[in-house]
């Protein structure tokens, strides 16, 4: 945390439908008068926690937040869907100018959604291998997902782990076997109820997808693509389904990636986020003057 910067923070939401809730996020610098904040959110069964290596390497200039979505990491007590749950958090902490919007996998899925339903908080997005919509561009990780073989994302053993990091990631995972412990320790206590969401999602949500998604050819906000070249759970020709579907989408591709782009491309990410934000952009420009 130290090295990236960043504060871990508590937000107690406390309204009639989430009596008790809270987020938990990470922050780094300050919100910036007509400038944006950037926000990140991550992708399922992970936490803010992934964003730490992408935060690091970008300028203390910039505000930068990371949240953990409701029923992930330490965030708690929520019943609202996660766009909901997201639009309250950005009320509550007055992010009245538009955002940059940052999503990873489940979380670049939410990201987009969330600048469909609310577009008036958001000035750009950046997706990084969202879940691309139906079996034509379903891999056999995503397959055996559906049929519920979970611990691709969900291990349960040291076995597990080590396979699902190979699977995921082009890096070599070089955490003990302690530490490794420790990890799924700490993510046992959620893991009944991660697999019910991830159940409900498959059931309800996955089937729905491009319906959904069809709503994202009406964005009027700058859209930044990235996707890894060895992506095996989300299909790389996903890339190319969401860049001709989203006007003037700029689609990049990471070599020696997997999907777990914040841990196999942390610096780079961060340097094409910043530089997309400092490309021109009209829509950005009629926002802040």
């Amino acid at each position: 945390m130290r090295r990236a910067g960043v504060k871990k923070r508590f937000l107690l939401i406390g309204d009639d439908n989430n009596e008790g809730a809270t987020f938990c996020y990470y922050e780094k610098g300050s919100k910036v008068p007509h400038e944006p904040s950037f926000i990140f959110i991550h992708g399922f069964s992970s936490d803010k926690y992934a964003w730490l290596g992408v935060i690091k390497e970008i300028p203390y200039g910039f505000h930068c937040i990371a949240i953990d979505l409701p029923g992930h990491g330490e965030s708690v007590g929520f019943n609202e869907e996660q766009l909901i749950a997201v639009n309250v958090f950005f009320d509550k902490l007055n992010l009245t100018e538009p955002i940059y919007l940052v999503g990873c996998s489940m979380g670049g899925s939410i990201a987009a959604m969330f600048a469909t339903k609310y577009p008036s908080y958001v000035c750009m997005i950046c997706l990084l291998a969202p879940v691309p919509p139906g079996e034509e561009y379903e891999t056999e990780l995503l397959s055996q997902l559906r049929s519920g073989v979970y611990h691709i994302v969900l291990p349960e053993t040291l076995k597990q782990f080590y396979a699902a990091a190979k699977l995921l990631s082009m890096k070599k995972v070089h955490a003990n076997r302690l530490l490794a412990r420790i990890y799924l320790k700490s993510r046992l206590s959620m893991l009944d109820q991660h697999k019910k969401v991830l159940k409900s999602a498959f059931e309800n949500d996955y089937p729905n997808l491009e319906q959904s998604y069809a709503e994202l050819k009406n964005l009027a906000c700058s859209v930044l693509i990235i996707w890894g070249r060895q992506d095996q759970l989300c299909s790389v020709d996903g890339a190319n389904y969401f860049s001709n579907l989203i006007p003037d989408a700029k689609l990049i591709f990471f070599d020696d990636c997997g999907h777990l782009i914040t841990t196999d491309k942390p610096t780079q990410t961060a340097s094409i986020i910043i530089k997309f934000w400092e490309t021109p952009s009209t829509y950005r420009t009629n926002l802040y003057n």
